[in-house]
């Protein structure tokens, strides 16, 4: 886990990002509008996942509770350990978080774990990079080794807050729906930035683009007068 010190850091975009991704994505696209405006955000210090939570982390999880398995288990492309985990859903993720002792993050978390004080669009900063990222400019077309992109990542050393997979947080999109954050090998420059929101269709069982890292909050401790 990477530590990710407490201070004020810039949640969202101001008008001037949006138009500015917006002459970028070549249309105004109504999902990044949720990204408006900017404000200062204070976060105390936690610890997250250095990397997304990956298929032979929740196959132990799985062994140890017998819990329901994803969708794309075992299927041939999907398989390997170090891919992330994807195909369940909210209820399946926060159960392995219980497990591990850890939570989800909350978007707020996890957006300052990807992009840090300094306001970038992307993990590694504000001009994008083919082949720093899984997204669809490589058009891989599926997940991939969680530690295949060190160019790509966070200030804190997080890999892959940007594509591969989304990321489950905790929090509430349009219609109440759950957040996800960092988009995902689909999604091409715009849609992987650190501050894109969306939601998925089926927050039950999930995605074959869906995945979550994990987050442990360190505790207060009080000083005796």
């Amino acid at each position: 886990m990477a530590l990710i010190p407490s201070g004020e850091f810039t949640f969202g975009i101001d008008e001037g990002e949006l138009m500015q991704i917006f002459a970028l994505d070549g249309k105004e696209n109504p999902v990044f509008m949720t990204e408006v405006p900017a404000r200062r955000v204070f976060i105390d210090d936690f610890y997250i996942d250095v990397y997304p939570v990956t298929n032979a982390q929740y196959a132990k999880f799985i062994e140890e509770t017998g819990h329901r398995k994803p969708f794309l288990w075992g299927k041939d492309g999907w398989d390997d350990p170090l891919q992330p985990v994807v195909g369940l859903g909210w209820d399946d993720a926060r159960a392995y978080t219980a497990w591990a002792g850890k939570k989800l993050p909350r978007e707020e978390q996890w957006e300052k774990a990807a992009r840090g004080e300094d306001r970038r669009w992307w993990p590694w900063g504000n001009d994008f990079f083919t082949g720093y990222v899984n997204s669809g400019e490589l058009q891989i077309g599926r997940t991939t080794d969680v530690k295949r992109f060190p160019k790509g990542v966070s200030p804190y050393g997080c890999y892959d807050m940007s594509g591969n997979v989304w990321e489950m947080c905790e929090g509430s999109w349009i219609d109440n729906m759950p957040l996800m954050r960092g988009g995902c090998f689909l999604g091409r420059a715009t849609f992987v930035r650190t501050t894109v929101r969306w939601s998925p269709e089926d927050p039950v069982n999930g995605a074959h683009w869906l995945g979550f890292r994990c987050l442990k909050e360190i505790p207060t401790r009080e000083i005796d007068s």
